[in-house]
């Protein structure tokens, strides 16, 4: 439950269970997941490397498809050396391509083109976000219990945009200085679809976020969770002055029934399956190649979606 009404007595009540319904369709799809059937099609042979056209310098070695196939290989199957494996595919399929070396993947990723995410997909009616921490470099728990040290951490902020079909719509990979409502104009500038309801934590309340979300989509509902000392705004009359009357008069675990809140759930769903396949810290050291590294594995994890997603009920 997103908001925590009965933190302080948790402990006593029994956790919910639930039961998968759709067990051979999910475990298909987990099978599928898995699979490491990878070929390369003629186009992709073709447009491995780029045609010469006698300008003057040296020429680009690979064309950005064989860079950003070298990325989604290794964030996929977590490959610290993703070219011997590249290279024992291609002798496989007897291809005759040559594999992108670090140097060329590191400086290279940096100017890959990344595509609309929405636009791969078929995007449903709502707008999730959140955003969560991913460690860069840094002492790890045991060093610092061992050796009784502070743990001096560089980490990054991701800001996510989820539907309620599990599929990321937008991403956004910060410093850890960027608040959530810095961000935001960015992550809608990617939603090139049209959405009904915007859902947001507490982290979003505020003027500048409900406004650029309307500045987006005029007619959107706007649903974030306001503070418990917020207060009525001086025209009355807005969506957060609703929703704060609402609270007032009904409680805030009745609002959240009312206006589809606790959908905020798929949103730290999203975090968790993100984490749990690419793990939790960042394989680039730099910020551009970790934007061009976050986009690599949302765009994994929607066509991990599309194969399919448990449907679970209370048990």
């Amino acid at each position: 439950m997103p908001y925590k009404h009965n933190q302080n007595r948790r402990h006593k009540i029994e956790k919910v269970r639930y039961k998968v319904t759709n067990w051979p369709e999910y475990n298909k799809a987990l099978r599928q997941r898995g699979a490491i059937t990878i070929w390369f099609t003629e186009e992709a042979l073709a447009a491995w490397r780029p045609a010469k056209t006698g300008a003057r310098g040296r020429p680009q070695e690979y064309f950005d498809l064989a860079i950003e196939t070298a990325l989604f290989i290794r964030q996929v199957f977590h490959l610290l050396r993703h070219r011997g494996f590249l290279n024992s595919l291609s002798r496989i399929m007897k291809a005759i391509i040559s594999i992108p070396d670090y140097r060329s993947i590191s400086k290279r990723s940096i100017s890959i083109p990344m595509d609309v995410l929405s636009q791969a997909m078929d995007p449903g009616s709502l707008v999730i976000v959140d955003s969560t921490g991913f460690k860069v470099c840094g002492k790890d728990e045991w060093h610092q219990e061992k050796h009784d040290v502070p743990a001096r951490r560089t980490w990054r902020k991701l800001h996510l945009a989820i539907d309620e079909h599990h599929q990321v719509l937008a991403c956004e990979l910060t410093t850890p200085d960027v608040g959530d409502p810095s961000a935001m104009a960015d992550l809608l500038t990617q939603i090139v679809t049209p959405f009904e309801t915007f859902i947001g934590d507490g982290a979003c309340d505020g003027e500048p976020v409900s406004q650029a979300v309307l500045n987006h989509q005029p007619h959107a509902q706007v649903v974030i969770s306001p503070h418990k000392t917020a207060v009525l705004s001086t025209a009355g009359d807005t969506q957060r002055d609703h929703h704060i009357e609402c609270i007032a008069q009904r409680g805030r675990l009745a609002w959240q029934r009312i206006t589809g809140y606790n959908l905020r759930n798929y949103a730290e769903l999203a975090m968790q399956r993100y984490k749990r396949v690419f793990g939790n810290t960042m394989k680039a050291r730099a910020l551009p190649q970790q934007k061009t590294e976050a986009w690599i594995s949302v765009s994994a994890l929607n066509r991990m979606t599309n194969l399919g997603m448990p449907v679970s009920v209370k048990a």
